[in-house]
C-alpha cells in the first residue's frame, strides 16, 4: 500500500470523519453548520477538516467545504457497504444526492 493510500485510510478512520462527509453531502458546508450537525469539538473538527482536505477528500472555497470526486466516491462506497446491513432511508437520500454530484463532476 502506498503512503498516500495509507494516509487516506488513516484519515477516514478518525472518529467523526464519516459524520463530517455525510454532513457535507447533505449540503451543510459551513464550519459552524458541520460542527453543530456532527457535535464535534471545534478543535477536533478543524484538524479533521484539514486532514480531509490534505487527503483530497474535501475541498474548501468561499462557499464552504465540498466533496471532491474522490470524496463523493468514498461516501458512495461507504453507503454501499452499510447497505449490506440493510439500507436506511437516510442512506438512500444521500445516494441520490451523490449520484447528482458525481454526474456533475464527471461532466465538468
Amino acid at each position: 500500500m502506498e503512503k498516500r493510500e495509507f494516509e487516506i485510510l488513516k484519515t477516514l478512520s478518525y472518529a467523526g470523519s464519516m459524520d463530517v462527509l455525510f454532513t457535507v453531502t447533505k449540503g451543510k458546508t459551513k464550519f459552524t453548520d458541520i460542527m453543530f450537525e456532527t457535535k464535534l469539538n471545534p478543535g477536533i473538527l478543524n484538524r479533521l477538516l484539514k486532514a480531509l482536505i490534505a487527503s483530497e477528500v474535501l475541498e474548501k472555497d468561499v462557499d464552504g467545504y465540498h466533496l471532491t470526486k474522490k470524496g463523493a466516491l468514498i461516501v458512495s462506497y461507504t453507503l454501499d457497504i452499510l447497505a449490506l446491513n440493510g439500507e436506511k432511508e437516510s442512506h438512500r437520500d444521500l445516494k441520490e444526492i451523490l449520484s447528482t454530484k458525481i454526474g456533475q463532476k464527471a461532466r465538468a
